[in-house]
């Protein structure tokens, strides 16, 4: 997990979108629980891309051109049926000393594939394995991965923001929360604070 510097953070990209696009999102995500905006390298003007998760759905949205080659933003969206909400806070505080219960860099056991490429296993290696287990249980019993994504802000020692999500045709899964890595700590004992959450998906359109 490197940190970038030197770019805008996530509100300066966030801003950086037009305000219908982000009245949009926040409309539809009805009460935010957490968002980011980050620089989407695909295209080539590098416009930003932002994602809001909220107790109505998660959306993203991505900068395309239509067909007049005119720069505009493709809304996917994966709607959650609020009531089937299910939400767990993962506090881990490992001593200096304890080694991990899981290998750093493999989130997923080696028999189970759920398509995630490899920097997004190690990004879930890196989480408390409660929160892996929590994050993947939708999915180890056949259901695909359509989307994993990430984000975080902060410093080596501190990150501030932290937020990864799995999409699926039927569920959504998502943590969000901060790490701290105190003094006489590695990485593999970090201290996390976490909220889980995992919900049903009722419509879903674009990717």
């Amino acid at each position: 997990m490197g940190l970038s510097s030197g770019g805008p953070l996530r509100q300066g990209h966030w801003d950086a979108m037009g305000p219908a696009v982000r009245e949009r999102l926040l409309w539809r995500a009805g009460t935010v629980i957490e968002w980011w905006a980050n620089e989407d390298e695909s295209v080539p003007d590098r416009r930003p891309y932002a994602v809001v998760f909220g107790d109505r759905g998660l959306f993203i949205a991505e900068p395309r051109l239509n067909t007049e080659h005119r720069p505009v933003y493709a809304l996917s969206s994966y709607e959650l049926d609020p009531a089937s909400f299910r939400h767990m806070t993962v506090d881990h505080r490992p001593p200096p000393h304890a080694a991990r219960a899981t290998a750093s860099n493999d989130a997923a056991p080696a028999s189970t594939d759920l398509g995630l490429s490899a920097t997004a296993r190690g990004v879930l290696g890196n989480l408390p394995p409660k929160a892996q287990e929590l994050l993947q249980a939708p999915f180890l019993s056949g259901e695909r991965v359509l989307r994993c994504d990430w984000y975080y802000e902060g410093h080596e020692h501190h990150l501030k923001m932290f937020m990864i999500y799995l999409a699926g045709p039927k569920s959504v899964t998502a943590a969000n929360g901060a790490r701290i890595i105190p003094a006489g700590h590695s990485t593999a004992t970090a201290h996390w604070n976490l909220e889980c959450r995992r919900a049903t998906v009722t419509r879903r359109s674009g990717k």
